[in-house]
């Protein structure tokens, strides 16, 4: 099996009249790895994926496959394969003729291309279907078979738009274990775009955060959650309370910043009296007072059960903080109750107040 290739984007470019979609992209995507291209809605990422494919070609820059420029290349002279979103299934062919079709318009005939539908098969758990319309399948079966038939040519990149977001919440996440169990096991490199973020947290080695046309931030999962590089990055990758701040001196282990919670010492370095950003996830912050900085009692304004935990809104004087409590919590609006935190789980953001940040920034 054709192991996965290296990917790089140099300079990438693409406008539309008054419109910049990319805005010279620098990207590296190592040989084998599973990287997410995430974004909200026109933030480019699918116009990258397009270019990758060799469907749009940009208006500047270059795409290398293992260093060869493949920027000029038709999308049949890559070695790059999209799965779309609809799949693009032949509704006219069995399954087994679906997944032949590349074989066969690669010359590849009779019992050596019944082999290698049947292994593909094999490889997403639907042999027993080779012989069915595609008519008879269901939606999760449909996207395995794209998948099958994406992977059956032995692309060194395979490219995968949105190729879970018509499947319910129950199927896409199974189709998440099913996609990183056959990335693994081909050593394909993956190009996966989607705009949710617990689907880049679950399936990626590295996600890449697009923002009008330019990376934001990029990384490991745990990273890009834990320690975002900006205020976009902290609300975009899931609820984050942002506390506006001061830096009004600097400590051994970092710098103290005057917020509306008080003082919060915090590590990271920024001038003394340059204005800050401080990110803390909600899961972070107790109302128990068992954390070891106080940040003052709360009132519980807002409370939501979400199976898993509790979302509640508190209130500490002008400050509003999104909290996740366990789910047999027994707290209840107008409660007052003391919030805590522990200052290693503060991020230090030195982007602008003024930064445009999505909807999911307040709590």
């Amino acid at each position: 099996m054709t192991k996965g290739a290296s990917l790089t984007v140099e300079r990438l470019a693409m406008h539309y009249e008054d419109t910049v979609a990319l805005d010279e992209v620098d990207l590296t995507i190592a040989p084998g790895s599973y990287v997410v291209i995430l974004g909200p809605s026109g933030s480019g990422k699918t116009t990258l994926l397009s270019i990758l494919g060799g469907f749009t070609r940009p208006t500047g820059g270059r795409v290398l496959v293992d260093g060869r420029d493949v920027t000029s290349l038709s999308p049949a002279k890559r070695p790059t394969t999209t799965v779309f979103q609809d799949y693009a299934l032949f509704p006219h062919m069995t399954v087994g003729e679906n997944v032949g079709f590349g074989p066969a318009q690669r010359g590849i005939k009779g019992a050596a291309r019944r082999k290698q539908v049947e292994r593909m098969l094999e490889l997403v758990g639907l042999e027993h279907t080779i012989d069915r319309r595609i008519t008879e399948l269901s939606g999760g079966q449909r996207q395995r078979i794209a998948l099958a038939r994406a992977l059956v040519i032995e692309p060194r990149v395979l490219l995968l738009d949105e190729p879970l977001g018509a499947l319910d919440l129950k199927l896409r996440r199974q189709m998440q274990d099913e996609l990183t169990s056959i990335q693994r096991t081909l050593g394909t490199t993956f190009v996966h775009v989607t705009h949710d973020q617990e689907e880049a947290m679950a399936l990626a080695d590295i996600i890449v955060i697009l923002r009008d046309g330019r990376i934001e931030d990029q990384g490991p999962p745990d990273r890009l959650y834990l320690r975002p590089a900006s205020r976009f990055s902290a609300t975009f990758m899931g609820d984050s309370n942002l506390v506006e701040g001061t830096v009004i001196a600097r400590t051994d282990d970092g710098v103290e910043v005057q917020t509306r919670l008080g003082r919060l010492p915090v590590a990271g370095d920024a001038p003394v009296g340059s204005d800050v950003s401080l990110s803390i996830r909600p899961e972070h912050l107790s109302v128990d007072g068992s954390r070891k900085v106080s940040v003052g009692d709360a009132l519980v304004d807002e409370q939501h059960f979400l199976g898993v935990h509790q979302r509640c809104r508190l209130v500490v004087g002008e400050q509003q903080l999104l909290v996740h409590v366990p789910a047999r919590s027994r707290l209840r609006e107008g409660a007052v109750v003391p919030v805590s935190l522990d200052a290693e789980d503060l991020v230090l953001l030195a982007c602008p107040p003024t930064d445009h940040l999505p909807s999911s920034e307040s709590p």
